[in-house]
């Protein structure tokens, strides 16, 4: 639980929580945010490292330490410093300069059924009326949408893989493949949602072990939830369109 930071010089973020998007980032991260030796950044995803200006940085980790200066005001000695920003692990060039950051980073993905992944990610966009299509086609067209700009580029605001990436994200092996490639094996910790909201208690104290810091007991709440959308024909032909999607890239 994080107090006023007592001088302007934070250390380095050294918990990472990746993503997944729609998987529990925003639970996991108010969970941590309770214990007393972890502090999280203000709003919990500090958005830094898919920033469009650090391209244009020569030097990256100052500007990564001067964007999380100003996210960090709260900071009072915690042992563990976290960042939640979901769309860290989907681009390859975002993780890479999250790494370069602090190589002796910890880092957490929390995985979902990608498929009601992509449904919860669909919802969310529908409801906030940045999508105007129906699932169906809007699954359909993912491709095409996301072809518009290369993976690896700083995608703007507005960016079809910021905001139509529904099956994209949920190709989980792609991601942590990357990641795998970067840091140790002991500094990732893999966890899903349906643990978190099924076994809370052992999650979190894996978690905390992960950590290397006492564990505490946390309440388990519903910390966000969607409204459920009524159930259609098209919606249920979306189904099992991302059924058969994430079949064929096991």
């Amino acid at each position: 639980m994080c107090s006023k930071q007592t001088d302007d010089i934070s250390p380095l973020v050294n918990l990472q929580i990746l993503g997944v998007q729609k998987a529990g980032t925003t639970a996991l991260a108010h969970f941590l945010g309770q214990h007393p030796d972890i502090c999280v950044v203000d709003g919990k995803e500090a958005h830094v490292f898919d920033q469009p200006e650090i391209e244009t940085q020569a030097d990256k980790n100052s500007f990564a330490k001067t964007r999380y200066r100003r996210k960090l005001a709260h900071y009072h000695s915690e042992r563990i410093i976290c960042d939640a920003t979901p769309i860290t692990l989907l681009n390859p060039t975002f993780l890479r300069h999250c790494v370069d950051y602090n190589k002796n980073a910890r880092f957490i993905v929390i995985l979902r059924d990608p498929v009601k992944r992509a449904v919860s990610h669909y919802n969310m966009s529908k409801s906030r009326g940045r999508e105007k299509r129906n699932m169906l086609l809007s699954f359909l067209l993912e491709p095409w949408r996301l072809r518009i700009e290369k993976q690896t580029a700083y995608w703007p605001r507005n960016s079809p893989w910021r905001e139509c990436s529904y099956l994209k994200r949920g190709e989980y092996n792609r991601q942590l493949r990357v990641l795998r490639q970067l840091v140790r094996q002991d500094q990732v910790l893999i966890i899903s949602q349906q643990a978190l909201l099924k076994q809370h208690d052992a999650t979190l104290k894996n978690v905390f072990a992960f950590l290397g810091v006492k564990p505490i007991a946390v309440s388990q709440e519903n910390i966000f939830s969607q409204p459920p959308m009524s159930p259609s024909l098209l919606s249920s032909l979306a189904k099992l369109y991302a059924t058969f999607y994430f079949l064929i890239r096991r």
